[in-house]
């Protein structure tokens, strides 16, 4: 409750003082919005959970490791805010992350064997993929952060899920440090989703998709390393995100464009045109909430069938955003952007 107050507090702080801060997102033909809107929004929530954990370490609550995610996490969101003010280039935000991932796969290790069937991976290609993987994670986060509410609100569902089934798990987590990290950021988050529900007051920025995709990736990590998730129940979990940014990568790649590149060419921007911002992050949410968790939850129960139910909750949707376009080469002429 704290948080959810503190979040909503800070945003509407934020959105007052945007036009000094120089925080003021001008529409242009990649956008999605057809007012100048302020942006960095997601800082409140950054800033929330961080003054909260900072609140628990004062008392002695949060061990060295917690502590040390928290300072990573507050590097990453660093990162989103001056990439808010300053765009900063692409190198210098891949070389940042890359510390930043590097040292947080690390501080989980060590991570179950990941096994394919009869494949298995050995511990130093693991760390590599897990690196790229959790790297993808969160660009992928920050790409689909591109309408009013949908960043916001997946990241509520999937930490929500994800802390259900370790309470379901392990009664007594209540109170253990990354839980705690993920409850602040659910009510942060929902705080903040307050002023970026459609039409937005605010928008979310790099500052806040970098964090939240961070907080994901702490308690998808903890959760694997202590046995309660799998791998293939945590794709299954991210799969609406995870499907529509992928599929659009891949068409986009294999024609030759750059994959940092703005654009709108994700099947959630090409149905927000056609339907308003709204709708489409009504559906997004439904499919997390009764599609990709209970596949997820499926694969928590049945772990000899844990890979089949994550190509179960990824395919689907995979077919699903490329009928919708996700990747097709952009309609210069489309329908200005409704909400």
């Amino acid at each position: 409750m704290i948080a959810l107050l503190l979040g909503s507090a800070i945003t509407r702080l934020l959105i007052a003082w945007a036009p000094r801060l120089g925080l003021v997102q001008a529409p242009n033909e990649r956008s999605s919005h057809i007012v100048p809107t302020p942006t960095g929004g997601g800082a409140a929530v950054a800033v929330s959970v961080v003054g909260c954990a900072l609140a628990l370490v004062l008392l002695g609550q949060f061990p060295l490791r917690a502590a040390l995610w928290l300072a990573l996490g507050s590097v990453i969101a660093g990162l989103g805010i001056a990439d808010d003010v300053w765009d900063l280039s692409p190198a210098i935000r891949l070389i940042m992350q890359i510390v930043v991932v590097s040292a947080t796969v690390a501080l989980a290790w060590p991570l179950p064997e990941l096994q394919f069937w009869f494949y298995q991976l050995s511990a130093a290609a693991l760390g590599v993929f897990l690196v790229v993987a959790c790297l993808w994670w969160i660009n992928l986060f920050n790409f689909m952060d591109g309408i009013d509410g949908l960043a916001g609100s997946q990241a509520i569902l999937i930490l929500a899920g994800a802390l259900g089934l370790w309470f379901s798990a392990e009664g007594g987590v209540i109170g253990q440090p990354v839980w705690l990290l993920g409850v602040a950021t659910v009510g942060a988050s929902t705080g903040f989703l307050l002023s970026n529900w459609p039409p937005a007051r605010i928008f979310m920025g790099d500052a806040g998709s970098n964090f939240l995709a961070f907080v994901i990736l702490v308690v998808m990590l903890t959760l694997v390393g202590r046995g309660i998730l799998g791998y293939g129940a945590v794709l299954a979990m991210a799969a609406v995100f995870i499907s529509d940014a992928t599929v659009t990568l891949v068409r986009r790649a294999a024609r030759g464009e750059r994959p940092w590149a703005a654009h709108r060419q994700h099947a959630y921007q090409r149905l927000s045109r056609r339907f308003g911002h709204r709708p489409v992050a009504i559906v997004y949410g439904v499919a997390t909430l009764l599609w990709a968790l209970p596949l997820a939850v499926l694969a928590v129960q049945l772990p000899d069938f844990e890979w089949i139910l994550a190509a179960a909750a990824v395919l689907p949707l995979a077919i699903a955003v490329l009928a919708a376009g996700a990747g097709a080469r952009e309609e210069m002429s489309a329908a200005r952007p409704t909400l």
